[in-house]
């Protein structure tokens, strides 16, 4: 006899009597099946596809660490929310990766950069113009040696100098230093007059010395430091003898020989010699009076520098 519906109940059943074979296709459906117990062994391999997710299931949480690698992304899948801020860092750039079109205008600025960059003749900013220029704006600081060329002026300069000469008394005296000169003088020096309205050194200034009087003419109130030989004008007299001398030298040392001898030839006659003679940086001078002279007169005429 056929059985009726509900007949065969779970007691009726023996156990493992229901089998694979005596289980029709989907006839288990998701209601008779309790829940967790579709574990992971319980899966065949592919069982799971992408239908079989239901949208939203697989989070953050449901992925092991290192699971989604390179392959497993789409071409285009990272896009830019998908990226957190400040994690492109430099390790994340393959090797110029960082072309021209990638670099925005005004991005890279001197800091940025491992050079200095030389100087252009070009400037990179528009030069700035007449009318972007204050009053008095431009000072004579601001403008580059030779910058100012014939063609920069707006007129032409003549033969005649925009400032007028310095004229010989505009110049004080002993102002026009070596250092000043254009060119190195000579061993024969530049020399320098004196006007002389009177007597230097007359017969007080000459004691007799049976010997030479060393250092004992001082012309350092005249001539000044630095002269390399004085001009002397020497005149004298003897009224007794005939060959009384006054000899003025340099030194006793290097320049005995450089010396100026006067001798007077008739007794009571005057002689007289001009002399040019080296003088040291003392500026003092040795001399010899014979004793006969009774009138001596000297007079520094110039120097030679």
């Amino acid at each position: 006899m056929p059985l009726q519906p509900g007949e065969v109940k779970t007691e009726h059943i023996a156990s493992a009597a229901v089998t694979t074979p005596k289980i029709a296709n989907n006839s288990i459906t998701g209601e008779k099946i309790a829940t967790a117990q579709i574990t992971v062994d319980k899966l065949s391999s592919g069982a799971v596809t992408a239908p079989k997710i239901a949208t939203g299931a697989v989070t953050a949480d449901k992925l092991p660490d290192g699971v989604v690698t390179t392959a497993k992304l789409q071409k285009g899948a990272v896009t830019g929310p998908k990226i957190g801020d400040l994690q492109v860092n430099t390790s994340k750039l393959r090797d110029k990766a960082v072309t021209t079109p990638k670099i925005a205008d005004g991005a890279v600025t001197l800091a940025k950069l491992s050079f200095t960059p030389p100087a252009i003749a070009r400037p990179i900013a528009p030069p700035l113009t007449s009318v972007e220029l204050g009053t008095n704006s431009v000072e004579t600081a601001k403008i580059k040696d030779g910058a100012v060329t014939p063609a920069k002026l707006s007129f032409v300069p003549t033969a005649r100098p925009l400032v007028p000469p310095v004229t010989t008394a505009e110049i004080g005296d002993g102002q026009v230093t070596p250092a000043k000169l254009s060119f190195t003088p000579t061993a024969v020096g530049l020399y320098v007059p004196r006007d002389c309205g009177g007597i230097d050194f007359d017969n007080d200034a000459f004691p007799v010395t049976e010997d030479w009087a060393i250092d004992g003419l001082d012309l350092s109130a005249i001539v000044p430091a630095g002269a390399k030989a004085v001009h002397l004008y020497i005149w004298v007299r003897s009224t007794t003898l005939a060959g009384d001398a006054l000899i003025i030298r340099s030194n006793a040392t290097t320049k005995a020989m450089n010396r100026a001898t006067v001798v007077v030839p008739v007794a009571g006659q005057f002689a007289y010699i001009d002399a040019i003679i080296n003088i040291d940086a003392d500026r003092m001078l040795d001399y010899l009076k014979y004793s006969g002279l009774e009138y001596v007169r000297v007079n520094v005429l110039g120097w030679i520098i």
